[in-house]
C-alpha cells in the first residue's frame, strides 16, 4: 500500500469524526434540524458536484466520451477521479463545518442570507460543548486504525476482526451515547444537568443525521485507490447499527427489538463482506484496466488486469481484458513503450503469434508474428519450444519446408537442450501429427521415420496417452497409439526407464494385453515380442505384476528356459514386496507366497547338489574340498532361509512347516557363521506352535549339541528370551542319573550344561547340574567348590530352591561318606531336612553323623525316629544301628 492509501483512510476516518460532531449540534426541534441538515448537505452535495465536474471534465479531455456508454461512464468518473471525489466531499463537509463558527460569520452571513437563512439559524449552539477538535483528532485516529486493520494480509481474520470491532463500536456507541449530559437551563437550579438525548425527537434527529451521512462514506470507499475491504463495510454496519438504535427500529415486533438494531448490519456485514466484496473489487479492477487500455496507458492496464486475476483467476471478464490487451499490442507499441516489456505475459503473446498464424497469414501477418516469437525468445527463453512449433508453422506457411523440417526435428528430439519440460511436452502430438500428416514437403523429410530414432517413440507414445486422457474421442489418436505401440520394442522402454524411470503417460493396460494375445504365438518372433510386453506391463502396474511375471515363467517354464523362469518367480517378489503383499488382492498375493515356495525349493535342491559334492570330498578325506563345496552351498541355502522368512511374515500357511524347514536349512549350513543357532532358535519357534512333535525334539536334540559356548557366549543378548535352558539342564540331569552313562553321554550333559551357564550363570539348577557332571568325569574338587558356591548363594523360590537343598543334600553325603567330616555333613543334612521333600532318608543321615561324631544319644533320638517308618528300606538298618548303639 502506498502512502496515498494511507491518507485515504485517515481522510475517511476524518469525515466521520468531522460528520459525527456536526450530528451532535443538531437541534432537536424537527424543523431546526432538518434546516441544519440541509444546510451542510447542501455544502457537501456541492462539494462533491463540484469534484464529479472536475472529473468529467478530466476524462473527456483524455477523449473518453460519456455517450459511448452512459451506464459505464459514471462508475469511471468516480474510479478515475478519487483525488476530486475526496477533495470535493472532504472541503464541502469543512465548509459546512466552519460556517456556523463565529470566525465565519463574515462570508458565511451573506451566503446564508441567499438561501432565506439568518446567521443565527446557521451559527452553532453547541448543546453538549465544543467538541470539534476531539471529534477531528478523533476520527483521523479512527482512519489510521482502519488502515492498520487494512494491512492483515489473512482475510479470514480481517473478517473476523472487522465483525468484532463493528459490535464493539455498536455497544459503546448505543451505551454511552445517550449519557451525555447537557444543562437543563433552569433558574430555580443552576446546576441541574439533563441528558440531551433524553427526548425521542434528538434521537431520531442524531440517528437521521448519521445515516445520511453512510452514503458520502461509502462514496469515499468506492472511488478511492486503495482497495475495498472489510474495514469499510465493518464502519458503515457500526454506523448502521448505532443509528438505528437510535431512530428504534423494529421497536414494535415482539422479540427482536432490542436485538434488531444490530442483527441487521450484522447481517448486511457477513454478506457484503463474504458475498458483494470480493466480486466488486474484481469488477472495479477490471473496469480500470479497460479504461486505461482504451486510452492507451497499457502498463496501468496490465496492473489493474493482473490483480484482477490474483483476485479471482478465474474472472472471464478480467481474462478477456488481458487477452484484448494483448491482442491490441504491436510491436510498434512495444517500440513507443518500451517499459511495458517486463509487464507483458508473454504466453498471451504467444496466443497472439498463434491467432495470427493458425489461419494462412499475409506476408504482413507472418513477419509481425515472427517478431512476436523473437521478443518471447529474448525476454522469455522458458517458452522457447512454443516459439519453434510458431515458427516450424510459419515456415510451413512461407513453404521453407526444408527449414520447416529443420526446426520441428529440432523440437521432437529429446536431446535438443533449453526446453522446458512443462512448455514442450504438451506440444509434442501436434508436433508429431505435424510431422506425420502435415504436408507433405514436410512430411517427406520427417514424417514416420523420424519415430525410429532413439527415445523418439516413447515420447510420441507419452504425447499420444495425454491427447487421449484430454479427448478420448481423438480418432488421429487412437490411430498413432495403435501404430507407435505395434511397432514398440522393449529396448526402447527399458532405455527411456533407464533414464528417467517408468513412464507416467504410457499404457500398461494396453501393452498388458497386447501381451497376453502374442505370449502363446508359436512364432518364436511374435511370442518374443508379447513376452516384451508384458515385461513392461509388469514393471507399470504393481497391483497385477505377480499375475503377469507368473504368466512369463510359464512361457519360459513350457520352453525349457529354467534360467528365465527363475528370473520370473524373482520379479514376483520384488514386484509385490515393492507394492506391499498385504495390498495385493487375493489371487496375486496367493501367486506371491507360491513363487516364494517355489524360490526356496529351488535354492534349496542347489544346494543340496553341491553339499552332497562337500560330501563325497568329505568320504574321501579332502577336508579342504569339503570346505570349498559347503561354501559355495551356503548362499544357496541362505536365498532358501530368505524366501521362506518372506513366505513367512507375509501371510503365507503352514507356519510350523516354515519353521521346520528354516531349521533344517540352517542345520546343513555347515561353517556358516550361528547357523546352529539359527536352527536352534527356529527350532523353538516351531516347537510353539506344536510341543510334542517328535521330528522337531529330535533336531532340538542333534541342533543344541550343535551349538558351540563362543556361539551362544556371542549371542547372548539377542538369544537369551528364546534359548531353552530348562531343556539343558532336564537332558543333562535325565543322563547323570543314568548310572551306565557312558562318556559319550557325559560330554554330552557337561556341554548342555556349559550352554545353560552361558544364559544363566548364577543360576542354582544350572551350577548343580554343572557340579554333578565334574563329580562324574572324577573332578572332586571342581564339583564340591560347584555345590559349596550354591549352598551358600540365596535359595531363591521354585526350581532354583530345589536345586539349593539337593546341592545341600549332596554336599552332606560328599562330606559324610568321602570326606569324613560328620560336623559339616551334619549341618548339610539338618537344612536338608527343612525341605518339604525330606523324609525318613535325611533322617537316617543324620543318625548317622551323630554316631560317627560319638553322640550315641542323639544318634539313637534319629534311628529311632526312623523306625517308625515301617515300610521304609532304610527300617532294618536304623534297627540295626539301635541294637550296635545300645551294645
Amino acid at each position: 500500500m502506498t502512502p496515498w492509501h494511507r491518507n485515504e483512510y485517515v481522510l475517511k476516518g476524518l469525515f466521520f469524526g468531522l460528520w459525527i460532531f456536526f450530528a451532535l449540534q443538531v437541534p432537536t426541534s424537527p424543523a431546526e434540524a432538518w434546516r441544519d441538515i440541509a444546510w451542510v448537505l447542501g455544502w457537501v452535495g456541492t462539494g462533491l458536484a463540484v469534484g464529479l465536474a472536475l472529473g468529467t471534465a478530466r476524462l473527456m479531455r483524455r477523449a473518453v466520451k460519456p455517450w459511448d456508454n452512459w451506464k459505464a461512464f459514471p462508475l469511471l468518473v468516480l474510479l478515475e477521479s478519487p483525488v476530486f471525489i475526496y477533495s470535493g466531499i472532504m472541503i464541502g463537509l469543512t465548509a459546512g463545518v466552519l460556517s456556523g463558527r463565529d470566525f465565519a460569520q463574515p462570508w458565511a452571513q451573506p451566503l446564508a442570507e441567499l438561501f432565506g437563512l439568518s446567521w443565527a439559524e446557521i451559527k452553532h449552539n453547541p448543546p453538549v460543548g465544543d467538541w470539534l477538535g476531539f471529534c477531528a483528532v478523533g476520527g483521523a485516529l479512527l482512519g489510521l486504525g482502519l488502515y492498520r486493520m487494512r494491512q492483515i494480509e489473512d482475510g479470514m481474520w480481517r473478517l473476523a476482526a472487522g465483525a468484532g470491532v463493528a459490535a464493539l463500536l455498536v455497544y459503546l456507541a448505543s451505551t454511552y451515547l445517550l449519557d451525555i449530559k447537557v444543562s437543563a437551563n433552569d433558574p430555580a437550579d443552576p446546576d441541574k444537568v439533563v441528558s440531551f438525548f433524553a427526548s425521542p425527537e434528538a434521537r431520531q434527529n442524531l440517528g437521521i443525521y448519521l445515516l445520511l451521512g453512510l452514503p458520502f462514506f461509502y462514496l469515499l470507499t468506492f472511488s478511492g485507490e486503495a482497495e475495498e475491504s472489510e474495514v469499510e463495510i465493518m464502519t458503515i454496519c457500526a454506523g448502521l447499527g448505532v443509528a438505528l438504535h437510535l431512530l428504534g427500529f423494529a421497536t414494535g415486533l415482539p422479540g427482536v427489538s432490542g436485538a434488531a438494531p444490530f442483527l441487521l448490519p450484522v447481517t448486511l456485514y457477513g454478506v457484503y463482506a463474504i458475498r458483494i466484496l470480493p466480486g466488486l473489487r474484481v469488477f472495479k479492477h477490471v473496469l480500470r484496466g479497460f479504461s486505461y487500455m482504451h486510452h492507451g496507458q497499457l502498463g496501468l492496464a496490465l496492473k489493474f488486469f493482473r490483480r484482477a486475476l490474483e483476485l479471482n483467476p478465474n474472472s472471464e471478464l478480467a481474462s478477456e481484458g488481458m487477452r484484448q490487451l494483448h491482442n491490441g499490442i504491436t510491436l510498434a507499441t512495444l517500440e513507443r513503450y518500451p517499459d511495458l516489456i517486463a509487464d507483458l505475459d508473454f504466453k498471451l503473446c504467444l496466443d497472439r503469434a498463434t491467432a495470427l498464424l493458425m489461419t494462412p497469414p499475409t506476408p504482413a501477418g507472418r513477419e509481425e508474428a515472427a517478431r512476436f516469437l523473437e521478443l518471447v525468445e529474448q525476454k522469455k527463453p522458458v517458452y522457447l519450444a512454443r516459439v519453434e512449433y510458431l515458427r516450424a508453422i510459419a515456415l510451413i506457411h512461407a513453404k521453407q519446408y526444408d527449414s520447416a523440417a529443420e526446426t520441428l526435428a529440432r523440437l521432437l528430439s529429446p536431446e535438443t537442450p533449453g526446453y522446458h519440460p512443462a512448455v514442450r511436452g504438451p506440444l509434442l502430438f501436434d508436433a508429431w501429427s505435424l510431422a506425420i500428416d502435415g504436408p507433405k514437403g514436410l512430411s517427406d523429410r520427417l514424417g514416420w521415420p523420424e519415430l525410429n530414432k532413439p527415445g523418439r517413440r516413447m515420447e510420441a507414445l507419452g504425447a499420444v496417452e495425454r491427447k487421449l486422457k484430454a479427448e478420448s474421442g481423438n480418432d488421429k489418436a487412437k490411430e498413432y497409439r495403435t501404430v507407435l505401440y505395434a511397432e514398440l520394442q522393449e529396448g526402447e522402454f527399458v532405455a527411456a526407464v533407464a533414464t528417467a524411470g517408468p513412464p507416467t503417460d504410457f499404457s500398461y493396460e494396453y501393452v498388458e494385453q497386447l501381451g497376453y494375445q502374442l505370449a502363446d504365438d508359436n512364432d518364436p518372433e511374435r511370442r518374443e515380442r508379447g513376452l516384451g510386453y508384458l515385461r513392461m506391463a509388469g514393471r507399470g502396474l504393481p497391483d497385477r505384476a505377480p499375475g503377469i511375471f507368473k504368466k512369463l515363467s510359464e512361457v519360459a517354464e513350457k520352453y525349457g528356459d529354467a534360467t528365465s523362469a527363475r528370473g520370473c518367480l524373482e520379479q514376483i517378489k520384488i514386484s509385490a514386496r515393492a507394492f506391499g503383499p498385504r495390498n495385493l488382492a487375493k489371487e496375486q498375493r496367493e501367486i506371491y507366497l507360491n513363487a516364494l515356495r517355489r524360490l526356496a525349493s529351488t535354492a534349496e535342491a542347489e544346494g543340496d547338489a553341491i553339499k552332497g559334492q562337500a560330501d563325497a570330498a568329505e568320504a574321501a578325506g579332502d577336508r579342504a574340498g569339503r570346505d570349498t563345496k559347503d561354501a559355495e552351498a551356503r548362499p544357496f541355502y541362505e536365498s532358501a532361509v530368505a524366501d521362506l522368512q518372506l513366505y513367512r511374515d507375509d501371510g503365507g500357511g503352514a507356519v510350523l512347516e516354515a519353521y521346520r524347514k528354516i531349521a533344517e536349512l540352517y542345520g546343513k549350513m555347515r561353517g556358516a557363521p550361528n547357523h546352529t543357532l539359527n536352527a536352534v532358535l527356529n527350532v523353538e519357534a516351531a516347537l510353539a506352535y506344536s510341543s510334542l512333535d517328535a521330528d522337531l525334539l529330535r533336531k532340538k536334540d542333534s541342533y543344541y549339541y550343535s551349538v558351540t559356548v563362543e556361539q551362544l557366549t556371542a549371542a547372548r543378548e539377542r538369544v537369551g528370551k528364546w534359548f531353552d535352558v530348562a531343556y539343558c539342564v532336564k537332558k543333562a540331569m535325565s543322563v547323570l542319573n543314568r548310572a551306565e552313562a557312558d562318556a559319550d553321554l557325559l560330554d554330552w550333559a557337561t556341554h548342555l550344561t556349559r550352554l545353560a551357564k552361558v544364559i544363566e550363570p548364577a543360576s542354582n539348577r544350572v551350577r548343580l547340574v554343572e557340579a554333578r557332571c565334574l563329580l562324574r568325569v572324577g573332578n572332586r574338587d571342581g564339583g564340591l567348590q560347584l555345590l559349596e558356591d550354591v549352598r551358600e548363594s540365596e535359595k531363591g523360590s521354585g526350581d532354583e530352591e530345589e536345586a539349593w537343598y539337593n546341592a545341600t543334600r549332596l554336599l552332606g553325603q560328599l562330606y559324610l561318606e568321602e570326606l569324613g567330616r560328620p560336623d559339616l555333613a551334619l549341618k548339610a543334612y539338618s537344612d536338608y531336612k527343612e525341605y518339604h521333600k525330606s523324609g525318613a532318608d535325611t533322617l537316617f543321615n543324620i543318625a548317622r553323623c551323630y554316631e560317627a561324631l560319638g553322640d550315641s544319644t542323639n544318634a539313637a533320638k534319629f534311628y529311632n525316629a526312623v523306625t517308625a517308618f515301617e515300610e521304609h528300606p532304610k527300617y532294618w538298618e536304623a534297627k540295626d544301628a539301635l541294637t550296635r548303639l545300645k551294645g
